[in-house]
């Protein structure tokens, strides 16, 4: 089936040290090659061909992230030649391909490099072909069965002038570049293979849920920055480490750990420009950082494998087991 995320909490292949030790995987045997789906999209015009090349990838990337319907719907062929002759389309696959001209062979070796750590905690999980294309700044990723694809016009980098003037929030742009290609979609990975199953759940739910993903990138991206597994600038960082008994304190003071209300959740969760109850100097998204510290405890307790955590549903026993306790 397919799937669509929107991902802006990403990493990159960057020194940084962490506790746990980097396993070897140098004998593991995985050569990632990315497919240049966006070269066809914009020379081949027979629907035919690329139908036939591409399957149902094809009908799902015009269908459900273009939202143009499927090649056999009224319109489409109009629509298509639309998108393809869009001004901006037309600049930002050229801006892509320039960037996958130089980055291309970097972005294999990196994406490689992760899917070998994969292979090494789950040694029975398939892995996926990546294709790369431009959606006109749709969704930046999607799974499709065996399939990633990858929207490049998404990562051009954060002082790209489209992005300005497209009126992209900086918050979001300062993490649009390509060097966090590869641990995003190991995030888009995590997601897809480990989703969070209930469709109603409560705000500490959703906080270790999300602490895990960001566990499952790191551990599959071990050389990245904390600053970019969390999509944080430095003072956001810093606010975090320094008010980390704070904010679970106002969490649980105000009863809000087991509220199961939409916006209370979202407000604590998803992207923004800071959180609004922590202060305009927290980062958005503040309590997934509360989420991982969570799962990091519950991991350095209980000596829980990678496997085993993200098969764990059952977030009250991984908050008890954490023991968490933030100090001053």
């Amino acid at each position: 089936m397919k799937k669509i995320y929107f991902l802006f909490l990403i990493c990159a292949f960057v020194a940084c040290k962490h506790s746990t030790k980097i396993p070897n995987v140098d004998n593991i045997n995985i050569d990632i090659q990315i497919v240049r789906f966006d070269k066809d999209i914009f020379s081949i015009n027979d629907m035919a061909v690329l139908h036939e090349k591409y399957g149902s990838f094809f009908d799902n990337f015009c269908d459900y992230v273009l939202g143009i319907g499927r090649p056999d719907s009224a319109d489409f062929q109009s629509n298509f030649i639309k998108f393809r002759n869009d001004s901006i389309v037309m600049l930002a696959q050229a801006k892509a391909a320039e960037i996958l001209n130089s980055y291309e062979q970097t972005l294999n070796k990196e994406l490689t490099q992760a899917f070998k750590f994969y292979k090494y905690y789950f040694p029975q999980k398939h892995i996926p072909q990546i294709y790369v294309y431009t959606s006109g700044f749709n969704p930046s990723l999607i799974i499709d069965q065996n399939i990633i694809g990858i929207g490049m016009d998404k990562f051009l980098g954060s002082d790209e002038d489209i992005y300005k003037n497209l009126g992209f929030s900086k918050y979001l742009v300062q993490n649009m570049r390509k060097e966090l290609i590869a641990c995003e979609v190991m995030g888009a990975v995590g997601m897809d293979e480990f989703p969070l199953e209930s469709t109603h759940y409560t705000l500490i739910e959703k906080m270790i849920y999300e602490g895990k993903i960001l566990y499952f990138k790191q551990r599959l991206c071990p050389r990245m920055s904390e600053n970019d597994l969390f999509g944080f600038g430095n003072e956001n960082m810093e606010f975090c480490k320094n008010n980390e008994r704070q904010m679970w304190l106002y969490l649980v003071e105000n009863k809000l750990l087991y509220s199961d209300n939409y916006t209370v959740i979202t407000k604590f969760t998803e992207d923004a420009p800071f959180t609004y109850d922590f202060s305009q100097e927290s980062p958005g998204k503040a309590a997934n950082w509360t989420g991982f510290r969570i799962v990091e405890q519950y991991v350095n307790n209980t000596d829980t494998s990678l496997d085993k955590l993200m098969n764990e549903t059952a977030y009250d026993k991984i908050l008890r087991e954490s023991k968490y306790n933030p100090k001053d």
